[in-house]
């Protein structure tokens, strides 16, 4: 199976737009998984310093790291990271980036059924366009912190009768979830999905999007609904 990491950075919310204007979702899909592990693994080596000086107690406990944490990296890191991970060809990226004061209040009625809803309407944009492959089995691994109690198995439901019976663009889907600290691309995911919330919100991150972009990394990014600069 091709394995799917994803994270999320935002709130889901039209009532308080102004103050969390977007959502985000980071989509982290693995070409080459013992690639992938090991350029993880060096990354920590090379900046452990970096990532110690910069936490405040969610990616250390008692000295031990635990997991990256986007949140607590400082815009250097963040920077650093980008340019570690441009230079890998382990793995793809997708972004899809909810702009919530243009979103209809119908839709965050029910938050989960919101995410479960655009998520697999990016997949089947990103599969039709060919960015993901088609007729694959895919396995998506979703932090369990970011789990919403009643959609736990309807994701998987969902996303089976939309993409295999509806559309035949999957051969099969499984999601599952975990702790994000066992869970080595979940952490990869999150601090992207920080990057890119960090950038809508201050603009400080294009040069760094614009590498990711460049060296054919960063595949998609799925706005919904449609911005009013965005012509797709």
């Amino acid at each position: 199976m091709n394995c799917i990491y994803i994270d999320e950075s935002g709130s889901m919310t039209c009532k308080f737009h102004e103050t969390h204007p977007y959502f985000v979702i980071s989509i982290v899909f693995v070409k080459d998984l013992n690639l992938f592990k090991r350029s993880y693994k060096y990354f920590i080596r090379k900046y452990y310093k970096d990532l110690k000086d910069t936490d405040s107690g969610k990616m250390f406990k008692e000295n031990k790291f635990l997991e990256l944490k986007g949140s607590e990296f400082s815009s250097d890191l963040k920077k650093k990271f980008v340019d570690f991970f441009s230079k890998s060809n382990a793995f793809n990226i997708f972004f899809i980036v909810l702009d919530n004061k243009n979103i209809e209040d119908k839709y965050y009625k029910n938050n989960a059924r919101a995410f479960n809803y655009i998520l697999t309407k990016a997949f089947k944009y990103f599969i039709n366009q060919k960015y993901l492959p088609r007729n694959e089995e895919l396995l998506l691994h979703i932090d369990e912190r970011n789990e919403r109690p009643d959609a736990k198995k309807t994701l998987e439901d969902y996303m089976c009768t939309t993409l295999i019976l509806d559309q035949e663009l999957v051969k099969d889907i499984k999601v599952k979830y975990f702790d994000s600290s066992n869970i080595k691309g979940v952490q990869i995911a999150d601090v992207f999905a920080n990057i890119i919330y960090s950038n809508l919100m201050t603009g400080n991150y294009k040069q760094e999007i614009s590498l990711l972009k460049n060296k054919g990394i960063l595949k998609c990014i799925f706005k919904f609904p449609k911005f009013p600069s965005d012509k797709r």
